[in-house]
């Protein structure tokens, strides 16, 4: 997850319809954890998605800090 100029929010979600293939995956972010997390376990729970990762962006680090994984099952 690269993270965009300016502040898109604390947390992301990055979600793949296939995993394993190489086509572009949906990033979102938000301060909303709980809108995030709920939108993961839509799209995934809906078959639209294989994988979906929450994370939390982490300032001392300046990096993404994975959070929850979403699998379809």
């Amino acid at each position: 997850m690269v993270r965009l100029s300016g502040y898109d929010g604390r947390f992301g979600l990055k979600c793949w319809r296939d995993v394993g293939r190489d086509a572009p995956p949906r990033e979102r972010w938000s301060d909303d954890r709980e809108a995030l997390r709920a939108e993961a376990a839509r799209l995934v729970g809906g078959g639209g998605y294989g994988l979906a990762e929450l994370s939390a962006w982490n300032f001392e680090l300046n990096d993404w800090v994975r959070m929850e994984t979403f699998e379809a099952g």
